[in-house]
Formats: structure tokens, C-alpha cells, sequence
């Protein structure tokens, strides 16, 4: 990858346009809104992280259409080109923190000692404190992966929570 490629460098050039047109604006690569690393055209470009961070980054596309990808806060990776911001986001992860998907899905946020032990028993010693995601279950249409939110300020990243399947077992019965 070249100096043109990765987050820092795409939301540096996203940046420097701050004079340009709106429709060259919009096809820009830039960081995704909210996400870590998110600054507006007239702000100040992001340093890069000393550690590997998850982002996402967006741009615009024929169609009033947006493609997103992963990308990383302290190195110019960047994943392929996704129509939801939530793949992109997972690709990022892929890159920064490859084991978690193998974590386990928790079914609300830590609020009491017992569930927050749990946590911190089963993800990895320093996860949170180098951006790690925290997994949940969400019911659709909650599900959108949220930047900041997880311990340590990493993504919450959510998973759908599957509905079971019907029970053959049952038999209607006339009478």
C-alpha cells in the first residue's frame, strides 16, 4: 500500500478539500461518521494511533449509494469495498483484534459485578484497554455496530440473536 491508502492518509485528503466541491466531497474516501478517527473537513486530521484501532471508511458512490471499508488507525490496511458499514467494521476488526469472533456474545452490557467478572474472565487480559470489541446480542433493527461504546472505548460490535426454529414435534390434533 502506498501514502494514499489507509485511514489517517484518506481523512487527511478528505481534509485538505475542505474548499471543494460538494459532489467531490462525497466521493472522497473519508472516515466514517462517528467513528474513531472522525474529524469534519474544517477539523484536524487524526494522528495515528500507536496501536491497531479500528475505523471505517465511506464514500459515496452513483446513485446517492455509499460502499464502506475497514481500515486501521495506526497502519495504511484497508479491506475491500463492503455496501453495509457493519462488514466493513467487521473486516476491520479482522485486522486489529483477529480473534473476535471466537468470543463469547453477552446478552447486555455489563451493569452488576457478577456479569462484568464474567467479562473480564473470559476476554482476553487487556483486551478493552487496547480497543478490543465487546460482542452483544441485539434484536434487529438495534443491531447497528456502535464506535466508543465498548470498555476502553472500542465498537460494540452486535450480533443478531437468532429466533429458533418451530418445533416439528408439535401435532394438530382435530376433534
Amino acid at each position: 500500500m502506498n501514502g494514499n491508502t489507509g485511514a489517517i492518509a484518506r481523512q487527511r485528503h478528505y481534509v485538505a478539500l475542505r474548499d471543494a466541491d460538494r459532489e467531490v466531497c462525497r466521493q472522497a474516501w473519508s472516515i466514517g461518521y462517528g467513528d474513531p478517527g472522525f474529524t469534519t473537513q474544517s477539523g484536524t486530521p487524526p494522528e495515528p494511533s500507536p496501536d491497531h484501532r479500528a475505523t471505517s471508511l465511506s464514500r459515496a458512490v452513483a446513485d446517492a449509494k455509499w460502499i464502506h471499508r475497514g481500515a486501521c488507525l495506526a497502519c495504511p490496511w484497508e479491506g475491500p469495498d463492503r455496501p453495509r458499514r457493519d462488514a466493513a467494521i467487521e473486516d476491520a476488526h479482522d485486522h486489529t483484534h483477529p480473534e473476535w469472533r471466537q468470543l463469547p456474545i453477552l446478552h447486555r452490557l455489563p451493569e452488576n459485578k457478577a456479569l462484568r467478572r464474567y467479562m473480564e474472565s473470559t476476554y482476553p487480559e487487556g483486551w478493552f484497554d487496547a480497543g478490543g470489541p465487546l460482542r452483544l446480542y441485539a434484536e434487529p433493527p438495534f443491531d447497528r455496530h456502535k464506535a466508543g461504546a465498548a470498555p476502553g472505548g472500542g465498537f460494540i460490535l452486535y450480533t443478531a440473536r437468532r429466533k429458533p426454529a418451530p418445533s416439528r414435534d408439535l401435532q394438530l390434533t382435530l376433534e
